[in-house]
């Protein structure tokens, strides 16, 4: 590619909303599958742009209106599980159950103190708009309105959601309360 070449596909893009859209030309290792690598890039972009949004938000967004703004998210995205949640509505013990198989390490339920405990398996992250060391640990309070959202629908009653240990806040894993209130 020519300099002027590389300048009028540089003006072509800013023209169509930047440079950040141009993708760095693919190696030949991704040559190999380039749909594969194409939805990798996308992925990975989509990540930092992410990131970024929510770094935006913590600049200039108070931190209870942030809570309630990332919270909203993680109650809007509880409706993607809208057949496991009817499924298992006034039955907390068949979804813990259902969710220890697929998700979570542990999940155990105390009656009398009305609190669930779940400890996630996973050693990341488990959303894919998260990239590890990047998005902040302010995002976490997505999964905290998923958490309260889902689980309110189960037991029927409001719940209240605390995070005891997070991996985007430098922990080994996610570990979640539920307060039945």
């Amino acid at each position: 590619m020519t300099r002027n070449d590389f300048l009028k596909s540089c003006t072509a893009a800013c023209a169509c909303g930047g440079l950040a859209m141009i993708r760095p030309p693919a190696s030949r290792a991704e040559s190999e599958n380039p749909d594969v690598e194409e939805l990798k890039w996308k992925v990975g972009f989509a990540q930092k742009r992410f990131a970024a949004l929510i770094q935006i938000l913590e600049q200039n967004v108070d931190e209870p209106t942030r809570k309630k703004v990332l919270e909203g998210l993680g109650r809007d995205h509880s409706k993607d599980f809208r057949g496991l949640i009817d499924k298992y509505k006034g039955n907390l013990e068949g979804f813990l159950e259902d969710i220890r198989k697929r998700w979570v390490a542990s999940a155990e339920y105390d009656a009398h103190k009305g609190t669930i405990r779940v400890v996630d398996k996973s050693p990341t992250c488990t959303c894919a708009l998260v990239r590890q060391n990047l998005t902040p640990p302010s995002f976490c309070d997505c999964t905290l309105g998923w958490q309260k959202e889902v689980y309110s629908a189960i037991v029927g009653r409001p719940v209240e959601a605390t995070l005891e240990e997070s991996i985007l806040r430098g922990g080994r894993r996610c570990v979640f309360r539920m307060q039945i209130l």
